[in-house]
């Protein structure tokens, strides 16, 4: 056990062989009644325990348990651990250290949890009322981010930290960019349902936001289905970046018309994104 982290050896799982995944319970005064948290570290194969003088970069993940395993997973998984081992095979990394937050037991109340404060919602779709993302970063770079690097071998600083999502995930990995892009060097945003939003509130706010000293950014949209409702807003804030003078090397977008709104999509771009984006 590591400052309360315990190693998750439930059986089956999916987790890959060659790391570690901890889990760990924290308690976040969020307004929806889900407020245990659980946080999943998964360690790669080159983390050494008796060695602090090899740090990792650390990666976080809305979403958390989509992210390392089909078994707590009821929509599969991104199989971030085997992009990660991966890499590390094909030597075009050392790892990384990936930290999975867990949304709340509700649909509605991870949605809340993952609505900016600031942006008011097109009450055609399900948000009715502004959310709270604002807690949840909070949450993460007050309480979890302080313990991670304070009981894992971390990269602590900005330039080897970084943040992904999907979907309300995705808003919450953008904003998160907006809110601490003095502790972030990137932002992989996966199918970001911007659309949700009154386009002219959600300028007004990047319009106060953004600047050329802020965290480099990755959009992913897919086109088929339901994803189609992502990639008029997606494509949209993308040039709006690019109008604001971003450098191609900090700005980057994907978009596969063949793709759906599911985990296999992101799984299938996730590595691409952060090769494309974390150099």
């Amino acid at each position: 056990m590591k400052n309360g982290y315990q190693q998750y050896l439930k059986e089956p799982n999916t987790i890959h062989k060659k790391g570690r995944l901890f889990t760990k319970y924290f308690h976040f005064e969020t307004k929806n009644e889900f407020k245990k948290r659980l946080v999943r570290v998964y360690l790669p194969s080159t983390y050494e325990d008796d060695n602090p003088n090899k740090r990792f970069k650390v990666i976080y993940f809305l979403d958390g348990k989509n992210i390392f395993d089909d078994y707590t997973s009821f929509v599969g998984e991104w199989g971030v651990d085997e992009s990660i081992e991966k890499m590390i095979e094909n030597g075009e990394s050392e790892g990384y250290i990936a930290i999975g937050i867990d949304a709340p037991g509700s649909d509605m109340g991870r949605s809340y949890e993952m609505s900016p404060d600031e942006l008011k919602p097109l009450k055609k779709y399900f948000l009715k009322h502004n959310g709270y993302a604002s807690l949840l970063g909070k949450f993460i770079f007050e309480v979890v981010k302080p313990d991670i690097d304070s009981t894992f071998f971390t990269k602590p600083e900005r330039e080897s930290t970084g943040v992904c999502g999907s979907s309300m995930g995705g808003i919450m990995a953008f904003y998160l960019g907006m809110e601490y892009s003095d502790q972030l060097n990137y932002c992989l945003n996966f199918s970001p349902a911007f659309f949700l939003y009154d386009w002219n509130s959600f300028r007004e706010y990047m319009d106060r936001k953004i600047t050329t000293d802020m965290p480099r950014q990755f959009f992913y949209v897919g086109g088929k289905g339901f994803e189609g409702l992502f990639i008029e807003t997606t494509i949209r804030t993308y040039n709006y970046f690019k109008r604001c003078g971003w450098s191609p090397d900090d700005l980057k977008l994907i978009y596969d018309s063949e793709k759906e709104h599911n985990e296999a999509a992101w799984r299938e771009y996730f590595p691409i994104a952060l090769k494309k984006i974390d150099n």
